[in-house]
């Protein structure tokens, strides 16, 4: 939904608007400072009588773009706020003084990209004396591209906010956080402020406003002007007197988006207003989200309970998971409001996703509202470091559980830190991602632990990391810390799995294993037998076919180990 809005801004930017007057305009193509110097204050915009200051220790100029520009734009400069040492620039701002006297119908445009340590958000705030400060909207760009990509322009509409008409004491205050290092920065260019002269039509408003709906909506269109009509396009084009007359509400029930314009007897057209409508694609769990194609746009609603297994209020994120899967949220604009518990179930989460890095991220667009159960369990894998580094995908943000493992560092847990966690099978990277676990700064455990493990990825690196200190204890035996010391059943991956699977397991001797595979009904449809050679993790593959070799149904099934005095039983499920 994000690059959709970001591609009609685009339009309205270009031409979409009519009667619109290009009343102040910074390109940064004058008086650009040196290498590592930064603007001179005041900013004075090229096209009209503003001015921009700023409170950034640091405000550079980097190669700027023709984006948003006016005819025969170059690439000159760019005003480029940076994070500062110890990122003392975070909640810093610039100011942007704009008189609207003898203008309404106010509408602010800009392109803007960020580095990967920039800053990932742009509150924008607006005065109409002089003083007081009011929040408009915050503009999260944490997913921008270190580029200049027409898609990442950002539009602000003051059109009917009270008092910001006619109004010379009105200013824009953007306010930038979220930088991570002294160089982090965002880079802004072509800034725009566009009105119209006071005469023209009150442009036209939506109810409900464009946004993510679930059920088919009935859409009015009115304007403020008396006598005045209103001609509108449904898909997407640029209405004009010729365009469909508004009569009646008109019925959504898909992807629609509206645009409108308002005409009235010796006035000036409005500008054209813009409604997006979307509604989400329905996946059942998160096995369907993680089969979707990341990056599009496209809003998806989550119709099975997915349950928290990890929160902090860095970028206020999550992990949410069920028995099979689980996905980052990153919610960087705090559109999830309600508070949440650790394993309270959520239904009805609706957002879009991208690739961050190779880790799936969900980017919510509504809060989904109460709890709706609490105090849940879910299926808890046990796995190596092997299987976590071989299948990182299978197991992202979902919980797991490593038997034997043991830190190869010693000293004291430090955030943002990579340490070393290995077992019998190899080893894996642990990352302190939960920047406020409670074992921060405490000592590195010595010797075997069993420890719970939430799953994350970095590029082509698997990495783990606890969410407390209670997610490991100690092993009763600390002898041997490479290899597992009981018969376990490890897992089997993937999970779900089509057409075939491999189940893993660790023998403690050279004993007789049979893995039972039953379906629902607690029949048993596949039986394999082993004489297993001696100590050590072992598997068997499972082509999804019966004992007859007849293929079976999709489906949940279950698994049992049996070996001795042992046996454990497992869950997977067959999606054809």
């Amino acid at each position: 939904m994000k690059k959709t809005l970001m591609l009609l801004a685009v339009i309205l930017a270009f031409g979409a608007v009519h009667g619109q007057d290009l009343v102040y305009y910074w390109n940064f193509n004058s008086n650009a400072p040196g290498t590592d110097q930064s603007w001179a204050q005041p900013i004075a915009s090229a096209i009209g009588t503003g001015q921009i200051t700023y409170t950034f220790t640091e405000a550079y100029s980097f190669t700027g773009t023709t984006i948003n520009g006016t005819d025969g734009e170059s690439n000159g400069g760019s005003f480029a706020p940076r994070g500062g040492v110890e990122q003392v620039n975070n909640g810093a701002y610039f100011t942007i003084t704009a008189s609207t006297a003898g203008y309404d119908n106010i509408i602010l445009t800009y392109p803007t990209r960020r580095t990967s340590t920039g800053f990932t958000t742009q509150e924008i705030k607006y005065t109409v004396n002089g003083t007081d400060w009011i929040s408009k909207e915050i503009v999260d760009i944490s997913a921008f591209l270190n580029n200049w990509v027409a898609d990442q322009l950002v539009t602000v509409d003051f059109t009917g906010v009270a008092s910001v008409a006619n109004n010379p004491n009105f200013a824009i205050r953007i306010v930038l956080d979220g930088s991570t290092s002294d160089v982090g920065n965002n880079r802004f260019d072509n800034i725009r402020i566009t009105a119209a002269s006071q005469g023209a039509v009150a442009t036209p408003t939506f109810n409900p406003p464009g946004g993510v709906f679930t059920q088919p909506v009935n859409v009015t269109i009115s304007t403020t002007t008396p006598g005045a009509t209103i001609r509108y396009t449904t898909n997407g084009s640029t209405p004009n007197e010729n365009s469909t007359l508004y009569t009646a509400p008109i019925s959504v029930s898909a992807n629609t988006t509206i645009k409108a314009i308002a005409y009235a007897s010796g006035l000036d057209p409005s500008n054209v207003a813009t409604a997006v409508f979307m509604f989400p694609v329905v996946v059942q769990n998160m096995t369907q989200l993680r089969e979707q194609t990341p990056g599009d746009g496209t809003v998806y609603r989550i119709a099975g309970e997915v349950y928290v297994s990890f929160q902090q209020s860095f970028r206020h994120q999550k992990m949410v998971q069920d028995d099979f899967a689980g996905v980052l949220i990153d919610d960087t604009a705090g559109i999830i409001t309600t508070n949440y518990n650790l394993m309270d179930g959520i239904t009805g989460l609706t957002g879009t996703i991208l690739d961050y890095n190779n880790m799936l991220e969900f980017i919510p667009v509504m809060d989904p509202g109460p709890a709706t159960s609490t105090n849940n369990s879910v299926i808890i894998p046990v796995v190596t470091a092997a299987m976590i580094n071989n299948s990182p995908l299978e197991y992202q943000a979902r919980l797991v559980r490593i038997n034997n493992a043991h830190f190869v560092e010693t000293g004291a847990f430090a955030s943002g830190t990579n340490y070393t966690l290995q077992d019998g099978s190899g080893s894996v990277v642990f990352r302190t991602y939960a920047y406020d676990a409670d074992y921060i700064g405490e000592p590195i455990p010595s010797g075997n632990i069993n420890i719970y493990c939430l799953v994350n990825q970095y590029n082509t690196t698997a990495q783990v990391f606890s969410r407390m200190l209670a997610d490991w204890a100690p092993v009763a035996n600390d002898d041997e810390t490479s290899v597992p010391v009981t018969t376990q059943l490890l897992g089997n991956h993937p999970n779900p799995f089509n057409p075939g699977t491999t189940i893993s397991y660790f023998t403690a001797k050279a004993e007789p294993v049979q893995i039972v595979i039953y379906n629902q009904k607690g029949q048993a449809v596949k039986t394999f037998a082993a004489q297993t050679e001696g100590k050590g993790t072992h598997s068997l593959q499972w082509d999804g076919t019966d004992n007859n070799g007849n293929a079976l149904a999709s489906g949940i099934y279950f698994y049992k180990m049996l070996a001795g005095k042992y046996s454990s039983t497992g869950k997977m499920v067959l999606m054809k």
